[in-house]
């Protein structure tokens, strides 16, 4: 025996008896109606307020907050001989770092420092500061030489000899040497009021005299040795 077709109910099946029957012809009725179905509603006026409630729309999630990037927490303080080398480390307002017997193996770092004076007493093979800003250093012999890297208003004096001073991205520093570290070789390179003063014994008056160092050139085509030849601009020599 086959079952009835897909959507033929059994009249026995039907919920309340003649339910579905009515519902059918009540529906054809309607849309026997044709263009009478649309009588029954209200027609809406151009620019007139409909009246019923808008829905609100969904807040949106507040995005989570970032932390803003605040300063980074000041590091400890750091002095020591590590190895061979001597570590001055985010010091700052200190007056009275000393650097005692130190040898011609050994160097020194100075790194973030502020506002501090470093006294170097014995000899050592090399002194670099980086980053440091208003500090000063005093020292007797360096073997190799000193090394500045983006240092800010910094002072060097030197009390015994000195090979090398080498400054880079750096500005507003002083080296103030003696009589026998005059033959220092001094090399700068993306600096800005460099001064270098000297002794007064090799001048008139037994007075100290400051140099200012070239932080300008200017380089020109020589066509008789067909290369350019860079000299330093005048008024910053």
């Amino acid at each position: 025996m086959r079952p009835p077709p897909p959507g033929v109910l059994d009249s026995k099946n039907a919920v309340g008896g003649g339910a579905v029957p009515d519902a059918k012809n009540a529906l054809f009725a309607q849309l026997n109606q044709g263009g009478d179905v649309t009588k029954g509603l209200k027609k809406v006026i151009k620019g007139e307020k409909i009246d019923r409630p808008i829905p609100a729309p969904k807040a949106k999630a507040a995005p989570t907050a970032v932390a803003a990037k605040g300063a980074p927490p000041a590091k400890p303080p750091k002095f020591g001989l590590n190895g061979k080398k001597w570590e001055v480390e985010f010091q700052k307002d200190n007056q009275s770092i000393v650097i005692e017997e130190s040898n011609a193996k050994q160097a020194a770092y100075i790194y973030k420092c502020v506002n501090c004076i470093i006294y170097v007493k014995d000899k050592i093979n090399s002194i670099a500061l980086d980053g440091c800003k208003k500090c000063q250093v005093v020292f007797a012999d360096v073997v190799s030489g000193v090394e500045l890297v983006d240092c800010d208003a910094c002072k060097l004096q030197c009390t015994g000899t000195v090979n090398t001073v080498s400054i880079d991205k750096s500005q507003g520093i002083q080296v103030i040497l003696n009589e026998a570290s005059l033959k220092a070789e001094i090399l700068t390179a993306k600096c800005s009021e460099l001064n270098v003063i000297v002794p007064g014994s090799e001048f008139e008056g037994g007075e100290y005299k400051e140099f200012a160092l070239p932080e300008q050139f200017i380089s020109k085509w020589n066509a008789a040795t067909k290369k350019y030849e860079t000299e330093c601009m005048s008024h910053s020599a």
